[in-house]
């Protein structure tokens, strides 16, 4: 009998200890997410598939990203009753095995059910981590980040460190400024923000409503006690009566400036497809499916810092060699006729079709700029950019690999390939451009016919600027301007193709150099060169280097 009672107690024992682990697993995951409300303009964005329009009861896995467009709003609801609400634009994406959502910018509320396990929300610079509570959080590059509790308990760390952790409680708000220093919690004003946030108001009642009241009720209770019965909730201390206050004014174009300039956000899609339905405003705003995304104004360096710094990234040695007859400054230091610049920031682009282009202010240069590589889709669409004078496509930390387009009628096209061994594969036709210029750190090849004819000293010709080496399968054909084809390596024309410059209407004529400076590397040209009425400068400088004429 004692043994029966034994083993039974042992069942038991193990029975709970099943179900009580299986509440802990279930717990430390977030799981598929639902659409639970829409608000006018939210996407979906799976990663292995084109974005599209949300609608109530879509699954969202932890491959899908979504985004919400300006004056739009989104609410999710987890397996466990999580509740995340996104503002306007705003981009969100979770870890379910880590109970973590990414933010790359905007607002979001976040509830926490009682008893379940803490959900961290993630940026780049710093975490917040709600235990059994409901917080909101907003995040934009060039402003403090912001975490408001409206009850339950919360921790605010750098990312990467959470023994830096700063606790913060119900009726209490943090922030990291843009220096990354993580402010004190301080009171703010819950009862306003409770009446005012669009994240709250938009929405059906909070299912820990009522512990948010009991904040608010203690709030007021405490100042009833310390200033009598007609004092006022504390001072909201964000300065913003709502959160979602400041996400509106980043979709606000001013003439103050401000939200234009400063270091840019990158857009997280991974890749961004701009298409021939994609419109860009130089103001800044590229906007592709219906959703808007946000640019940022480089006005030199003397304002903004060195190119590369601005653009998140470090000066590279690289970014200072210059073309042998080039009196500019380099990558870093762009000539003042191009600027200021307005540019996009991507974490990695995809060109496939030919986007419109508004540039009501009149600004000579667009920049792409991609974190990784940038490369195309084979629609064979020709990229006109509006018309734009100048378009620079530039990989921080990528290669470049152009096919299946072409580009045809604006002025110049700048690609740049940064990177250790980022190299430029140029199979994409040019005609009716002013310049073409090329840099990559690692190899480039030019693979399809190029036809340049600008009529404005330093911007016509075609040039060529590799860290190894440099080889044209193709011909290159420039009117009045020159041919600049130099190599930190070897440099190969090989039989197929033909450099070639010919004389403008104003009897204008182009000069070709051919300068490779590998120790141990060759000039090897198969193909023709010919310079009508100018010269054509061959050197191999390399100690041990060597050239050849076939």
């Amino acid at each position: 009998m004692n043994l029966f009672k034994t083993g039974a107690g042992w069942v038991l024992f193990c029975f709970l200890t099943f179900v009580h682990l299986s509440a802990v697993a279930n717990a430390a995951e977030l799981r598929a997410a639902r659409v639970t409300q829409i608000i006018n303009d939210v996407k979906l964005l799976p990663r292995q598939a084109a974005a599209r329009a949300a609608v109530v009861n879509d699954n969202v896995g932890a491959g899908t990203a979504v985004r919400t467009g300006v004056d739009s709003r989104t609410e999710l609801t987890f397996s466990d009753l999580t509740i995340t609400r996104l503002g306007a634009n705003t981009g969100f994406s979770f870890n379910e095995g880590a109970r973590q959502v990414d933010l790359g910018s905007g607002a979001i509320l976040v509830q926490v059910p009682r008893n379940e396990a803490e959900v961290k929300i993630r940026t780049a610079a710093v975490t917040a981590a709600i235990t059994g509570g409901t917080a909101l959080f907003e995040s934009h590059r060039g402003l403090p980040t912001k975490l408001l509790m409206l009850e339950g308990i919360g921790r605010f760390y750098p990312t990467g460190h959470p023994e830096q952790a700063v606790i913060v409680h119900g009726g209490e708000m943090v922030m990291m400024t843009v220096d990354g220093k993580i402010t004190r919690p301080t009171k703010f004003n819950a009862a306003l923000v409770y009446k005012t946030s669009k994240l709250i108001t938009s929405f059906p009642k909070l299912a820990n409503a009522d512990l948010i009241l009991a904040v608010i009720d203690e709030q007021q209770a405490e100042l009833s006690s310390q200033n009598g019965p007609t004092s006022q909730p504390p001072k909201d201390s964000t300065g913003l009566d709502t959160v979602t206050l400041a996400t509106a004014a980043m979709s606000t174009s001013t003439s103050t400036g401000g939200p234009k300039f400063g270091p840019p956000t990158a857009i997280p899609a991974d890749p961004y497809h701009i298409t021939s339905g994609t419109v860009i405003n130089t103001d800044p705003t590229i906007t592709t499916n219906g959703i808007t995304d946000f640019g940022k104004i480089y006005r030199g360096a003397a304002l903004d810092g060195p190119l590369s710094t601005w653009l998140g990234s470090s000066p590279s040695s690289f970014d200072s060699v210059d073309f042998v007859n080039s009196n500019g400054g380099g990558f870093n230091s762009p000539s003042p006729n191009s600027l200021p610049i307005p540019g996009f920031l991507f974490a990695a682009l995809q060109l496939d079709g030919d986007p419109t282009v508004s540039n009501s202010s009149g600004y000579t240069t667009l920049g792409l700029v991609s974190q990784g590589n940038i490369n195309t889709s084979a629609s064979e669409a020709v990229f006109t950019f509006g018309g734009m004078q100048q378009v620079a496509l530039v990989a921080l930390n990528g290669s470049i690999n152009l096919s299946g387009i072409s580009f045809a009628n604006f002025g110049e096209l700048f690609i740049y390939a940064r990177g250790t061994g980022s190299s430029v594969t140029f199979a994409a036709p040019v005609s009716n451009l002013n310049r073409v210029q090329i840099r990559a750190e690692g190899d480039i090849q030019v693979d399809s016919p190029v036809t340049v004819n600008g009529t404005q000293q330093d911007h016509r010709g075609f040039k060529a600027l590799a860290g190894n080496n440099l080889v044209v399968n193709s011909t290159v054909n420039s009117t009045g301007g020159g041919i600049t084809l130099q190599s930190l390596g070897g440099i190969v024309i090989s039989s197929s193709a033909q450099l070639q410059t010919v004389l403008d209407a104003m009897g204008n004529n182009g000069q070709i150099i051919i300068l490779a400076s590998g120790s141990d590397t060759s000039v090897n040209v198969g193909g023709t060169v010919q310079a009508q009425q100018a010269e054509v400068d061959i050197r191999q400088t390399g100690v041990a280097g060597q050239t050849t004429l076939n």
